[in-house]
């Protein structure tokens, strides 16, 4: 087969899984629910906040699909929300669960939400790395229930789990293990050669320790043999390591984590589906990538746009109905607003959480 014979074969190979969004909000500027009786003018709003809002993980549940944001001293809350459906124009960012819980260096507010995921039961779970005066912990909220601003659970880390010193820890993402009788979540830190696990029926943290320092993270569907896929700090190699050397507390030895294969670029999301199909998007690049875990790794592109010129370019979700959720940013070189959507697609398949059966 000639070079440009084969360039055509591929091209057509990358066509046929493209896939088709829909547009549901654009933003050129954000603004934020602001509580009852605030000053809301624009000279207010200009001293307050900075509208550069940059969203990092996502979690979708029901009609609403929560973000959390670049830390910064000017937002009003690092933790928001919007409606899935139902406005007319794009809605204002609404702190979650209320403004009051965003205070910076009060410890009994949320610091820096990270990573997040909403289990099957209905609860939202928020990473939150904390700040120079306020340890780490992970929230959790029941959306089921009446009124979710109140908070369902709350753990901080011990310091001998999580170092409760800002420059020796840096949690970044989340995963949830749905076993027979618990919800296990594991969690990369950026900063510590270990992978944190912390068990929902317990209420308890454990660390264990690993031959790298892991940014983001993903986990397969499949209960019998289940595996977490790591990618480590500054690198854009794929690894993997079997959750049974992370549930228990206490183990000696380091968990074996293995070489699964190189990305084309450095990822900072990753997501896997009912499917056992893993999804990517990269720093700095206009692009998602995918790959079948039951197969050979190999790279597939099935979303491409134009230069994006952003450093965290998408955030995505998939919700309990097969609908996969996904920001996009546009702050190319020359625009004059930095311009942001919010897209859908029908995706046929559901998250991880859901299993390879879909139960």
């Amino acid at each position: 087969m000639s070079p440009f014979f084969a360039a055509i074969l591929f091209h057509g190979l990358c066509l046929s899984h493209a896939i088709d969004f829909t547009t549901v909000y654009e933003w050129d500027r954000f603004d934020f629910v602001w509580p009852s009786g605030a000053d809301t003018s624009i000279e207010q709003i200009n001293q307050k906040f900075i509208p550069d809002v940059e969203f990092r993980f996502m979690a979708v549940f029901g009609e609403r699909l929560f973000l959390s944001l670049r830390m910064n001293d000017r937002i009003p809350a690092t933790l928001v929300w919007l409606p899935t459906s139902g406005t007319s124009t794009a809605p204002k960012l609404a702190p979650f669960p209320s403004r009051h819980l965003h205070k910076q260096d009060n410890c009994d507010s949320i610091q820096r939400a990270e990573g997040m995921e909403t289990d099957t039961d209905g609860w939202l779970w928020v990473l939150d790395n904390g700040s120079s005066k306020c340890p780490s912990k992970i929230w959790i909220f029941d959306l089921l229930s009446n009124n979710d601003t109140t908070i369902k659970r709350v753990h901080q880390f011990p310091d001998a789990v999580v170092s409760h010193a800002i420059g020796a820890r840096r949690l970044c993402d989340i995963v949830l293990d749905k076993t027979q009788d618990d919800f296990l979540a594991y969690i990369t830190d950026a900063e510590s050669e270990q992978i944190v696990v912390y068990s929902r029926q317990m209420d308890k943290s454990w660390s264990v320790k690993t031959s790298g320092k892991w940014v983001s993270l993903a986990l397969s569907p499949d209960r019998e043999a289940r595996q977490l896929y790591l990618r480590r700090y500054g690198s854009n190699e794929l690894f993997s390591v079997s959750v049974s050397e992370l549930k228990n507390e206490g183990a000696i030895s380091a968990a074996v984590v293995k070489l699964v294969g190189i990305w084309t670029a450095t990822p900072y999301r990753m997501l896997i589906d009912s499917a056992n199909v893993l999804y990517a998007a990269f720093h700095n690049r206009n692009y998602l990538s995918k790959w079948n875990t039951a197969e050979p790794f190999r790279e597939q592109r099935f979303h491409e746009v134009g230069d994006l010129g952003a450093h965290w370019p998408f955030t995505f979700a998939l919700d309990a109905n097969g609908i996969l959720w996904m920001t996009e940013r546009n702050e190319t070189e020359g625009e004059t607003e930095t311009r942001h959507k919010l897209l859908k697609t029908e995706f046929g398949v559901r998250s991880y959480l859901f299993g390879p059966t879909g139960k």
